[in-house]
């Protein structure tokens, strides 16, 4: 029997061993859930309270928006597949936002639908990581645990504003006109 979940029509191979995240170190964390699949949904809001993160889920990309405006999550995970409009442009509905009203959110894609650009077309649309479906659950709270920790390693949570060029302090990424032109990562 797997250990991976919401079954798909292909599966990422990893060689890597994926490490360990303490059960603790991500409490509080808040965690902003988007999929179409109930299923899927369910499992990752399971396997992420565990962790005593705080998730919520939705369904569609509007609700997406909605709560992002809301409750301000530290981190996204979206599926890219949805009925309607897709992650893709849930992201780069992100993206067009202003830093200081969520621009600049940590997010990570699932998919189920594996293809040579898949990984390269999620990171040109905004995500900064992309999981394939099914997922192993520890790799999936790794990378969100990695995410967060390069994205709120600063004490400062400022933003510089200098004409049409941003510094956000916070997520470590550098915009023109919101435009993100530099991801910048902490290396301890």
């Amino acid at each position: 029997m797997s250990n991976n979940f919401c079954d798909s029509h292909t599966q990422e191979s990893t060689s890597l061993k994926t490490p360990q995240v303490d059960k603790s170190s991500l409490g509080n964390l808040r965690i902003l859930v988007v999929d179409d699949n109930i299923d899927c949904l369910y499992l990752v809001k399971v396997i992420f309270e565990e962790y005593q993160a705080q998730v919520k889920t939705v369904t569609s990309v509007v609700q997406a928006i909605e709560a992002i405006e809301e409750s301000k999550p530290d981190v996204l995970i979206s599926d890219i597949c949805m009925q309607g409009k897709d992650g893709y442009s849930l992201i780069r509905s992100i993206r067009r936002k202003e830093a200081k009203i969520g621009g600049f959110l940590p997010a990570l894609a699932l998919t189920g639908y594996a293809h040579p650009q898949a990984r390269a077309k999620a990171f040109e649309a905004g995500f900064q990581e992309l999981i394939f479906k099914p997922f192993d659950p520890d790799k999936l709270v790794a990378e969100v645990a990695k995410l967060t920790r390069v994205c709120y390693s600063s004490i400062n949570k400022q933003t510089f504003l200098l004409n049409s060029v941003s510094v956000m302090e916070t997520y470590k990424q550098v915009s023109i006109n919101t435009k993100k032109v530099v991801n910048c990562q902490c290396i301890n």
